[in-house]
């Protein structure tokens, strides 16, 4: 049996919860959620049936009529983590609406565990590059660090390891990676946070870039920040939309943050 740890912290404030919405919870489910996620996210170049079963080889799942289990488990340690009430729309200042969430600038640690785990790692690496976890992740809450430098190259390295047929250019009705750039520096991440709660304010009057009403819809671009030294830099995914899209306003959300 192989175990991993990584040494993770906190970049921004994470909004996670278990069945209490009151009280902050990180579980590793929700880890698994993600990795499971972004998995897909680079996957679209294969058919559903495909992408089912070589899922549930690995996460787990229903494959011929038989639950199958996942190759690997997740274990938190050292999770000392403090708590306070968090803004999830920092574009409002004044208001009165927050979440019990996990504060910046905190450690934990995640354990893989499992009989091989050279690929879980390059996609658990993967998952925390991309994206967080919880609440707001595709708005920069939640991002964590485990690594000290990351590159547009390094990025499709590490997806191109995982999936050496990746494409960003795929005619399939699913959201896989299209596109992955990196902005420019912020000093501050509470100013970083707030540009981006503001663009999504800004250019999402009709839910374009994602919704809770008439259905939900969950936003083509993914927002997360990584941490070079003393600055803060997000990292916008665009991901295939399943419905329509205007290009100049998809252009116009992203360079309100890059």
């Amino acid at each position: 049996m192989e175990r991993e740890t990584y040494e993770c912290k906190l970049i921004t404030p994470m909004l996670m919860h278990g069945e209490d919405t009151g009280i902050a919870e990180l579980r590793p489910p929700a880890i698994k959620g993600a990795m499971r996620f972004w998995w897909r996210a680079i996957h679209g170049n294969l058919s559903l049936e495909e992408l089912k079963n070589q899922e549930s080889a690995i996460f787990g799942g229903a494959g011929d009529g038989n639950a199958l289990k996942s190759s690997f488990r997740i274990k938190l340690s050292n999770m000392h983590l403090t708590t306070e009430q968090v803004n999830p729309l920092p574009h409002k200042q004044n208001s009165r609406f927050t979440i019990s969430g996990y504060t910046e600038n905190q450690n934990f640690n995640i354990e893989l565990i499992g009989e091989e785990l050279t690929q879980i790692k390059k996609i658990f690496e993967l998952s925390t590059i991309l994206g967080g976890l919880g609440q707001r992740a595709r708005r920069g809450f939640g991002s964590i660090e485990i690594q000290d430098s990351v590159s547009v190259e390094s990025i499709q390295n590490l997806i191109s390891e995982i999936n050496s047929s990746f494409s960003y250019q795929l005619n399939n009705n699913y959201p896989y990676i299209k596109n992955i750039e990196i902005g420019k520096e912020y000093v501050d991440m509470n100013v970083l946070i707030k540009t981006i709660s503001s663009a999504t304010h800004n250019h999402n009057g009709d839910g374009m870039f994602g919704s809770i009403r008439g259905g939900r819809y969950a936003s083509p671009v993914y927002i997360s920040i990584i941490k070079e030294n003393t600055k803060y830099r997000p990292i916008i995914t665009t991901l295939n939309a399943t419905k329509g899209i205007d290009n100049q306003r998809l252009i116009d959300f992203k360079k309100a943050i890059l």
